[in-house]
């Protein structure tokens, strides 16, 4: 088995699994903020796409690269973005030569080894899942919801 067959599995989890919260927060909810500083679903699912579509390049030995992400019309649009991400993700970490996990990667937030780096975004979809989840409940959602397969 791959060494990071196991990150790949939880980066394609978190990603669905977020995607699929998104179906609990009504459309014309989508785009609400719970504060003027923070993310609207919309905008998480946009961020989330970027962190993963981001350091992919850097699991092939390329730079880390910013590139504009379109802020999603919709649940739909946005749950695909995400999912596809997440996918793409999971099929780059299933690539990684194992040789290379200690390699020392720079990027624009400090210089690590591509086995720790490597890890970023996944955590990165995790942590905002619980900024959907937390969204949920402000509008009054009181349910768990896990998309297990």
């Amino acid at each position: 088995m791959h060494p990071l067959e196991g990150l790949a599995r939880m980066t394609e989890f978190a990603g669905n699994n977020l995607a699929y919260n998104l179906e609990f927060i009504p459309a014309d909810k989508l785009g609400w903020k719970p504060a003027p500083g923070a993310k609207s679903a919309l905008e998480i699912a946009q961020h989330v796409t970027g962190a993963l579509n981001f350091m992919r390049p850097v699991l092939t030995g390329g730079a880390w690269t910013r590139s504009e992400i379109p802020l999603p019309a919709d649940c739909h649009s946005a749950q695909e973005m995400v999912r596809q991400a997440s996918r793409d993700y999971a099929a780059a970490l299933r690539q990684v030569d194992p040789a290379r996990m200690g390699e020392t990667v720079e990027l624009p937030f400090g210089t690590f080894p591509l086995a720790q780096c490597s890890g970023m975004p996944a955590f990165d979809v995790m942590h905002h899942h619980g900024q959907i989840a937390y969204i949920q409940t402000l509008l009054g959602d009181q349910e768990d919801h896990f998309q297990m397969g």
